[in-house]
This record gives C-alpha cells, structure tokens and sequence, in this order.
C-alpha cells in the first residue's frame, strides 16, 4: 500500500474535530471530518477510508450503533472508539462489537498517534495478504461468536508484580493453543500508553483469524520483548515463561479492585 492511509474521523463537537487534525496533519495521513453519524457514513461510501476515530456518545445514532453500521460495510477497517467515558466497560462492549481500540477524551498527541499507529499497523500487514476474507478477521461480525477474542479484562492474561514497581503481562497458555499457529504479533511499542480494558495484544494466527487480550492494567509501556516479537512462535513454546510488555501502571490500586484483587 503507497498512498498515504484515509483517518475518518466522526465526533459531533468541532473542537474534537480540530484537535485531531492538529495531532496528525504533519503526519502521512488523509484525514476526513464528519460532525454527524450519517455524514461518516456517507463519507465511508465515498472514499477508501482506512481507519475511523469515532465518539462514543453522540446524537441520534451514537458510537456503538455507528461502530455495528460500520462493520457490515467495511469489517476489516480498525475502529477506534472516542470517549469521554473511559470506564471498562464501555472499552469492553466497544472491544466486543469489534472496536479496535479506545482513546479517552481529552487526548494527547502522544496517546492518539499511539493508537493510530498501531492501527496503521494492522491496515498495512492486512493489506500485504492475499486470498478471500478470512472469517472472523479483525472486527468482524463473527468476532463476537469467538471466545478467544478479546475476553474479559484479565481473562486470558497473566501478570507480576516486578520488585522496582513494574508489571509485566503475558498470555495464558490455554489461549496461545486455542490460537493454534501463529503468524504475527502486534504490540504497543516503548512509550506508548495502554489503558485498562484496551487491547494490548493481537495475534493473528496460521488461518488469518485475530485473537486479542485486553489490558488488565493503564500505564506507559517500559519495554516490550522483543524476542517474541522476532519469533512468535517462541509465545507458543512457553506462554507461561514469555512476557510481552513490562508497564509503569498509572492506576495499580484503583484498578486492582476494579478487578476485585
């Protein structure tokens, strides 16, 4: 893919509009406003969107609604959800309709280029393959059928509590060999923030199904292992003993008890 990726962006508040466009214009993206769920769509029919930023709560048809109108037109374009609200369960019923991600309002630059980044990402090895559309791939419909997507916060991960204050996250075996062959891992990269309830990890596996785990913790990425991003199939050997992504927490005790821990 060469020509610079499509970000539509759909929020009913002008300013969130103009802050998105601030944060990415210097960067190789097309970008595309919509001030209303109708007019995105509208735009999605018009154009080869890539990635859609959308709010969550919006008049007459709000994010979530917008995100099921989006995935039976367009099931492999990323969604990531925008939201004031950032509370885990609405990031875990946005992860279960097939949200990408979520990003909470008000947003850095950092923190927005973060998710759009992996987003990228994603199109772009997406679109480096060929043959049918695959079941099940990245937001599809039939994500909400597969019980190794996304899970509930902590489900299918492991996590420790390092001595300098640190936790590392892993994946828990029953889920690598649900996956079967993997193919490649996508990560948060070092600096990047990742949020409770977001998606941390996503595999695709031999079959071109996406599997992901969301975070049981917020917090600035450390360090990722990147011998498992080299070698993916070395999380299938040992889960149990392969971190992926060793995190500064930003929330530790508030949102241990979330958890009820």
């Amino acid at each position: 893919m060469n020509r610079p990726l499509c970000i539509l962006t759909i929020d009913d508040e002008q300013i969130v509009l103009d802050s998105v466009q601030k944060h990415l214009r210097k960067e190789d993206f097309r970008l595309l406003n919509a001030l209303s769920a109708k007019e995105g769509l509208k735009l999605m029919d018009e154009n080869a969107v890539d990635i859609v930023l959308t709010d969550l709560m919006m008049p007459e048809i709000d994010g979530l609604e917008l995100l099921t109108l989006m995935k039976t037109r367009a099931p492999r374009t990323p969604v990531i959800m925008i939201t004031g609200y950032a509370t885990i369960n609405t990031a875990l019923q946005a992860t279960h309709l097939g949200a990408f991600d979520y990003i909470a309002k008000p947003f850095t630059r950092s923190e927005l280029l973060s998710v759009v980044n992996r987003a990228a990402q994603l199109v772009r090895a997406s679109a480096g393959r060929t043959g049918p559309e695959p079941t099940g791939t990245v937001g599809s419909p039939s994500d909400l059928a597969d019980p190794r997507t996304a899970g509930g916060v902590g489900e299918y991960g492991w996590k420790r509590l390092e001595d300098d204050g640190t936790v590392v996250l892993g994946v828990k075996r029953s889920f690598v060999e649900s996956v079967g062959r993997i193919q490649n891992i996508f990560l948060p990269a070092q600096g990047d923030e990742v949020r409770q309830g977001g998606v941390y990890l996503r595999i695709f596996s031999a079959d071109l199904r996406s599997h992901t785990v969301l975070s049981p913790l917020s917090g600035a990425v450390m360090e990722v292992n990147e011998r498992v991003v080299g070698r993916p199939q070395a999380l299938a050997e040992s889960p149990e003993e392969e971190w992926l992504v060793r995190l500064k927490p930003s929330k530790f005790e508030f949102e241990m008890k979330e958890l009820g821990l």
